[in-house]
């Protein structure tokens, strides 16, 4: 993919890319060039610089011969003379070997710097004659500065031949010093020429670059302009809502002309999409579709691997329609990374009206789940007895009905949370009723309603406000119960095929398979012995009252009693826990109601520790109460050990519908546990 961009390029724009190269090169080669020269006269400056000092230093030197003759005859001894000697002819002598080979010697600023050598034949010519006058000469100053004590011979020695040479010296050094400035004038000529050319082939090679660049340009407009329009041709025809963002959740300029109708609103460019995202969606799912956003312009994950992280399909979002009124759509939005020279630069975005499309899903889901609950009811009907199931349904519209009528009359007791507790017995008898029966429709509604009335009576005030959300699902549970009479009497005559007989060995079997199941919820075991030959002496009402307290006893032996397998296989116990549920007589002449199971029995401490924990009851509270009072504290309206609410346990109703069930019979309850070994319920009543 680089490859064949970078033949395009050189393809599209070769004569530039030539002509720019060229620029470059030959710019370097100009500022090479530039810059030799330049150290070159650097370097002349410096050479004609220590000329002109040569011609001061013959003259320094005389000088200070002359000196030190004129102290000599005064008696002075000429120290300061003779140092000046010694430096002067020091200092000539350097730089002379300087000029000749090429040496550092100390500059004009007293620092060392490099002195190159002459090499043009004229500068020679003097150097060498200016080394025939100098070698005698500083044979005759040898003497004079080498430190030690001279003879007055040798200082005339040396002062005539100063007074010989002198002048020949002065001359020789200011020809050196003009040789060398027509060097560097030179140079700077040559100098001057090189700019000159190279700043008039910048100025054509720079002039090409302009004219090939315009016509470029315009042949580039000419296209970027069609290509405009049929862009602007696709984004006015297209349905979906098309548009760029950048890394800094920046939208485009450009974006289809219906993405405004889609979103019901208007579209700026610029604007930040995550503003524009908070107007229609929750915040929660703003985060995430940020959070999404940015993985995609990394490069660390690949596009293809993430689409099921989208959060932004099938969304559900509130927008403005033509007339003012606010509608409910579907959007789902896609994002698509856009890629130059294999980078991230843009995503570019689809956004999808799936209003019709969910909806058709929405409405299919809803036919297929009616039609298969409608199927498992019928399946669960022809397993129930036709006057069992009558009976169940005629005592759930009456408990449903009663319901209702407690909703009406809240008003004028006032006491809402009353209210709850009471409408919460009789759905839970009701649930209970229906899982004894395998009816697990309306097992799962009354669950449902348990929910909704656990949520009002966990607030702090119930209000009147607050049961305005009840008279919703009990409408629901009565439709259902008038749905299931008219598949009553349709399927009445399968019945008898299918049905066993309603007996009480029928209850019997009913309890049996609750007790199964929820077993099987809670990963136990269980067996259930019955010994309930005795209901049929009972009164009709009495009886219904007794099914009920059995169902709501054996669903907490098994949810609560019972250990699970590997609990009971660790202290020594069977894997399969054993409940036994019997109505026997007793010698006063009353009847006995038994539910034991052989689980881990009631620990008075730990219902103390959650009656505090749920904040029911302060630890000064519960002081006074002895185990026997704590314990008859799991009958209370809302209060349950279970660890979270399911279906069988959790929302602390069981018991309570047991200990209403008992004061409606007039009967006495009883327990007796002990922990790790059994739990005994014991309700006595007379007929």
């Amino acid at each position: 993919m680089k490859s064949k961009a970078k033949g395009s390029y050189l393809g599209k724009y070769r004569e530039i890319i030539l002509a720019v190269a060229f620029f470059l090169v030959f710019d370097l080669a100009v500022l090479v060039l530039n810059f030799y020269i330049s150290f070159q006269i650097s370097e002349d400056a410096l050479a004609i610089n220590l000329a002109g000092r040569q011609r001061m230093l013959s003259q320094r030197m005389t000088k200070a011969l002359l000196t030190i003759e004129s102290d000599g005859l005064r008696g002075s001894p000429g120290n300061d003379a003779l140092a000046e000697l010694k430096k002067t002819v020091t200092l000539f002598d350097t730089t002379l070997i300087g000029f000749q080979r090429g040496e550092t010697v100390i500059g004009g600023d007293e620092k060392p710097a490099f002195l190159p050598a002459v090499t043009a034949p004229a500068g020679q010519e003097t150097l060498a004659k200016t080394d025939a006058i100098w070698r005698p000469y500083k044979t005759l100053l040898a003497p004079l500065v080498s430190g030690a004590a001279y003879e007055p011979e040798h200082l005339d020695a040396a002062n005539r031949y100063a007074r010989d040479n002198n002048l020949k010296l002065l001359t020789l050094m200011n020809n050196l010093t003009t040789q060398l400035e027509q060097t560097a004038n030179a140079k700077a000529d040559t100098l001057r020429k090189v700019q000159t050319a190279g700043i008039l082939l910048a100025l054509l090679n720079f002039a090409f670059i302009l004219l090939k660049f315009i016509r470029r340009l315009r042949e580039n407009d000419r296209k970027v302009e069609s290509a405009q329009k049929e862009t602007a041709e696709i984004l006015s025809t297209v349905k979906d809502g098309l548009f760029l963002l950048d890394p800094h959740f920046r939208i485009g300029s450009q974006y289809s002309k219906s993405l405004p109708r889609i979103l019901g609103r208007n579209i700026k460019a610029d604007e930040d999409f995550r503003i524009l995202l908070s107007e229609l969606v929750p915040q929660d799912t703003v985060t995430l579709a940020c959070d999404y956003i940015e993985l995609l312009f990394g490069n660390r994950v690949k596009e293809a691997l993430m689409g099921d992280l989208n959060p932004l399909t099938e969304t559900e979002v509130s927008v403005s329609g033509v007339n003012g009124n606010v509608a409910r759509r579907f959007l789902t939005l896609q994002f698509n990374r856009v890629l130059e020279a294999g980078e991230i630069t843009h995503l570019l975005v689809t956004v999808i009206d799936v209003t019709v499309q969910v909806e058709l899903e929405r409405a299919l889901t809803v036919a297929k789940q009616k039609s298969k609950a409608e199927m498992e009811i019928m399946l669960d009907l022809l397993k129930v007895n036709p006057m069992t199931l009558e009976q169940f349904l005629k005592d759930a519209e009456k408990a449903l009905l009663e319901v209702n009528d407690h909703l009406r009359s809240a008003g004028q007791t006032l006491n809402y949370r009353n209210t709850v507790n009471t409408i919460f017995r009789k759905i839970h008898t009701l649930k209970g009723e229906a899982a004894s029966l395998g009816l697990e429709m309306f097992e799962n509604l009354a669950q449902q309603f348990e929910s909704l009335l656990a949520g009002l009576r966990e607030k702090g005030d119930v209000s009147g406000d607050d049961l305005l959300s009840l008279p919703f699902p009990l409408e629901e549970f009565l439709q259902r119960v008038s749905m299931v009479r008219n598949l009553v009497t349709r399927l009445a005559a399968y019945h008898d095929a299918f049905a066993p007989a309603a007996t009480d060995d029928a209850f019997a079997g009913n309890l049996t398979r609750l007790a199964q199941r929820i077993a099987q919820d809670h990963g136990k075991e269980v067996q259930l012995v019955t010994d309930l030959d005795l209901l049929d002496s009972i009164p009709q009402k009495m009886r219904n009252e007794l099914k009920d307290i059995a169902v709501q006893l054996l669903r907490n032996a098994v949810t609560h009693g019972i250990e699970p397998t590997i609990e009971r296989t660790g202290r020594a116990k069977p894997p399969s826990g054993n409940i036994y549920l019997a109505l026997k007589p007793t010698e006063a002449g009353e009847y006995e109601l038994i539910l034991r199971d052989d689980g881990r029995g009631l620990n008075a401490q730990k219902i103390r520790a959650e009656l505090v924990r749920s904040k029911r009851y302060t630890e000064v509270q519960l002081a006074d109460l002895d185990d026997r009072q704590i314990v008859m504290k799991i009958f209370e309206p809302g209060f349950s050990t279970a660890g979270q609410a399911s279906r069988d346990a959790g929302h602390g109703v069981g018991m309570d519908v047991v200990k209403s069930k008992v004061e409606q019979l007039g009967a006495r309850l009883r327990i007796s546990s002990r922990e790790h070994a059994f739990t005994q319920f014991s309700i006595h009543f007379a007929t």
